[in-house]
């Protein structure tokens, strides 16, 4: 997990290849798109605006994805994302290729990440993570999730 402010982006380490996702997220790309799939570059990058009340983390599970890397950068609202590696986890639901996601039990302890507007996290494979969750009270989160298929940081 790789975590920063959008304005101080290209001075985090761990970024290498996905230059062209933060660009889309710097420059405000993303405002005026309505809800829903965008591409970016095709299947390879693709951004998902979402809009969502967070939620309990209660009885919540992780996921975990293996052909795309995800990118969350939080527009309103605030909302912790909990963390741990899979190699950590207990899996609820094995890997389904249709949704790129591998479901897992919430572990008694992990990291919580809070995530304030301006704030991006990257996920890779191996990262599972709990998103939308109540930071202090449920709130309307508004969101930018790029998906950015592995393949492309193969060379970096």
């Amino acid at each position: 997990m790789t975590v920063g402010e959008l304005t101080e982006w290209k001075n985090v380490k761990g970024l290498a290849g996905m230059e062209v996702a933060m660009r889309f997220l710097e420059d405000r790309s993303w405002e005026g798109l309505p809800l829903g799939r965008h591409p970016i570059q095709g299947d390879d990058i693709y951004a998902l605006i979402v809009e969502m009340n967070s939620r309990s983390m209660g009885g919540a599970q992780f996921e975990a994805h293996r052909k795309y890397i995800d990118i969350h950068y939080l527009v309103d609202g605030a909302e912790t994302i909990g963390f741990a590696p899979t190699k950590n986890l207990r899996i609820a639901r094995p890997y389904e290729e249709s949704d790129d996601a591998e479901l897992y039990d919430q572990p008694a302890d992990f990291q919580k990440l809070s995530l304030l507007p301006g704030r991006f996290a990257v996920f890779l494979p191996g990262d599972g993570h709990l998103p939308g969750c109540h930071l202090e009270s449920e709130l309307r989160l508004k969101k930018v999730v790029i998906k950015m298929h592995t393949e492309l940081l193969k060379n970096k």
